[in-house]
Order: structure tokens, then sequence, then C-alpha cells
């Protein structure tokens, strides 16, 4: 009986840590896309929001800054940019870090890519980051949504 139990709950467990985050459907009609260009300049005003968020590329390099996070950024080709392309910082979950790695890192690339994500502002330095949820959404037929990877 013992062995059943412990079965079980690691069941639980391991189906909530690898679960999609969900949204309830008036949660998730509230979900605005936005290119990095606009969402560069209006992420302060989107503290804890989430977003969907339309990109080229990723960043080559992961930062290790936390044991369950890692840094990286988006980029997208930007003719009104200085540098002709524009960046927003992302937040990745370990768990997530191989899924985010599979999107291309190549800077020519011009294919669309969205990504989901909460707009967050990380205490220490005062700024505004993406902390990514996933790339693929599920609906189900009452309109509720489960974003992952």
């Amino acid at each position: 009986m013992r062995t059943i139990l412990i079965a079980f709950f690691t069941a639980i467990f391991l189906a909530s840590a690898f679960a999609g985050q969900r949204f309830d459907a008036a949660a998730w009609k509230n979900v605005e896309t936005y290119d990095v260009p606009t969402l560069f300049k209006q992420e302060a005003s989107l503290i804890n929001r989430v977003v969907a968020v339309r990109f080229h590329y990723r960043s080559e390099k992961l930062r290790h800054l936390q044991p369950n996070w890692y840094e990286a950024s988006i980029w997208q080709h930007d003719p009104n940019a200085k540098k002709g392309y524009s960046a927003l910082r992302v937040m990745v979950a370990k768990k997530d870090v191989p899924a985010f790695q599979t999107i291309t890192s190549d800077f020519h690339s011009m294919t669309e890519n969205t990504v989901y994500a909460r707009v967050e502002k990380d205490p220490d330095n005062n700024l505004a980051y993406l902390r990514l949820l996933g790339r693929k959404v599920a609906l189900d037929s009452a309109g509720n949504a489960t974003v992952d990877w």
C-alpha cells in the first residue's frame, strides 16, 4: 500500500512539474501579440501581463543566473533601430532550456517565431524582462488555454 501511495504522489508531482501554464478563457482573451521593438518600448507598462511576442532568433549564449533560471534574449530585425535589430531580455526555466535551444540562433534568420511570456520586473536592477512560458497553445472547448513548449 505504501509503495502504491508513493508511486501515486510521485506521478502527480511529475505531472504538475511538467504541465504547461493554464489560463482561463477570460484571461486568455486579453493576451496581446507584440513584435520586439513595440514591446521593448511598452514593457514597463505591461508588468505582470501575459503577452505573445514575435521575433526572428534567440541569443546564442544563455547565462545561468539562479539555480533554476537562465537569462537569454530574443531578437528581431528592425530597420528603424540603430544597429538594424532589437532585443528583449528573457528568463528561461531550467527545465525549458532544451526546448528554448531548439529556436534558431542564426541572426540571418527571417523566420518568424512566437513565444508566450509574462512581463516581470527585476527588483535588483529595476529592469523589465520576459519570463518565458512556452511556444505552443492548446485551447479546450471552453476557450481555456494551456501554454507549453
